[in-house]
């Protein structure tokens, strides 16, 4: 998801009497509205040791529980900063309504905060979650933990184990971009385990594990790569082959988004890493940039943006992308962002204020999104992986998916097994997005909305293919 969170903070460059004594704790919700294009956003406040704390949630983009750096409240006077977003709140609290302006990169905007009506609340977000298991469980359930050895840490997860005698087959599941728990969580779906669910209770083992710095398990979110989260996969593989139930003939990997990437790259390494079979869910086939300007272009699309500025938009960010792709490290690519922001500026009539108001909001805004994450995922080329796969694979799109385009990336998987037709099982689901629901636009304002956490036909084809193994 944090590449949806860039795309907007990057379009949103040229989209151009008090009460006291009251209470912040709790929740409060805004719409951020930059030049027609509108963001809801919920801020969560409590107190505690005389010190406060808060998060914020991006609805629509499904950022949820993101910490605020920084919480100052008194005499009413709120304030608030997201330091890595470069983001900064200030308000002013009368009655249940806090009126103030949101500052991020020298733009502001304003927003005003309302008290969330919890009364009004299901599931945190006022939505039925019908697929989200409940007991009796027909599977034993064992919190479990692994090593990855190389860097130290200690991963912990949730084992599903089907009754039976076994052995059984075996699955772990690598979730997508992001700080993920065990259960993929967002908007109060938990895909992960509605999977686990489906599969253990249907013969099949299955490892679900919090994400490196992530709930339970140890080691440095920010500071990892898609690569540190192979790696991490891998360590979970072979702990799956030290369990006595565990069919060793049968055991592979299920990754969505960029998990589905991490699927490319450990079935290349099936040889050095072994590793039976592979569930490809979403994941990127075509270039990076290209995949991301298509991204960018159907997202500004949904939000119903006219086209000149969707153009705008996938130019800007596509220059950006391609700029990483070619630069060796972070200096270059930081060391390169003015003169590629000033030929972006001076590209339109805008008085000397405003340009320099937006050179310096574009430079902390892209230098802002430059780690080491982001660096090796620009640079990512599935096709070299896909390339060298030599097991089964099962890979599916969406076809209402507007975050990885089900055409592009379908077309051109079909193109590099046409050699190895006998290894690929691809689905496209005309109807589901991009977290596979089914969903009447694919817009990302209504992941929150659908009630359905994972689609049945998809559940079902996928465990054909493991059975089948």
């Amino acid at each position: 998801m944090r590449k949806i969170i860039l795309f907007l903070f990057v379009s949103m460059m040229f989209c151009f009497p008090m009460a006291y004594g009251q209470s912040l704790e709790g929740s409060w919700e805004g719409v951020l509205d930059v030049m027609g294009s509108k963001l809801p956003l919920v801020f969560k406040f409590e107190k505690a040791d005389q010190n406060w704390s808060g998060f914020m949630d991006s609805p629509s983009q499904g950022a949820k529980d993101i910490p605020l750096s920084k919480v100052l409240f008194e005499d009413n006077m709120l304030i608030f900063e997201h330091s890595a977003a470069n983001i900064i709140y200030e308000g002013i609290m009368v009655g249940e309504q806090v009126s103030g302006n949101f500052k991020q990169a020298g733009m502001s905007f304003p927003l005003d905060l309302k008290r969330k009506n919890s009364t009004a609340e299901s599931n945190d977000m006022g939505f039925s979650r019908p697929q989200t298991p409940k007991e009796p469980f027909d599977y034993e359930s064992k919190n479990v933990s692994f090593s990855n050895e190389e860097v130290g840490i200690n991963l912990s997860g949730t084992l599903t184990i089907p009754h039976g005698d076994g052995p059984f087959p075996a699955l772990i599941l690598v979730s997508g971009s992001g700080p993920q728990d065990r259960n993929s969580s967002i908007f109060d779906h938990e895909p992960f385990w509605v999977l686990a669910d489906f599969f253990s209770s249907n013969g099949v083992l299955v490892l679900r594990y919090d994400e490196r710095g992530v709930g339970e398990s140890e080691g440095d979110f920010s500071a990892a790569t898609s690569e540190d989260f192979k790696n991490d996969a891998q360590h979970a593989i072979s702990f799956l082959r030290t369990l006595d139930i565990v069919d060793p003939d049968k055991i592979g990997m299920l990754g969505h988004s960029e998990g589905g990437m991490i699927a490319w790259m450990m079935a290349a390494e099936a040889q050095e890493s072994p590793l039976d079979f592979v569930i490809s869910l979403a994941g990127p086939v075509i270039a990076i940039p290209e995949l991301m300007a298509k991204q960018t272009e159907d997202i500004s699309r949904s939000t119903g943006n006219p086209k000149e500025l969707v153009e705008r938009q996938v130019s800007l960010n596509t220059r950006f992308y391609q700029l990483i792709k070619r630069s060796e490290d972070e200096k270059e690519v930081k060391a390169q962002i003015p003169d590629l922001v000033d030929e972006i500026v001076n590209s339109y009539e805008l008085s000397e204020e405003i340009k320099k108001q937006q050179r310096a909001a574009m430079i902390a805004t892209f230098e802002n999104s430059i780690n080491p994450w982001f660096m090796f995922f620009m640079k990512y080329e599935a096709e070299s992986d896909i390339k060298n796969i030599e097991i089964p694979v099962f890979a599916a799109f969406g076809g209402k998916d507007l975050q990885v385009n089900a055409a592009q990336n379908g077309n051109r998987l079909l193109e590099l097994f046409k050699d190895r037709e006998n290894l690929l099982e691809l689905k496209v689901y005309d109807d589901l997005n991009h977290l596979f629901q089914k969903a009447e636009t694919g817009a990302v304002s209504e992941y929150q909305q659908i009630e359905e956490s994972f689609n049945q036909q998809v559940m079902d084809d996928i465990l054909n293919f493991i059975k089948n193994r």
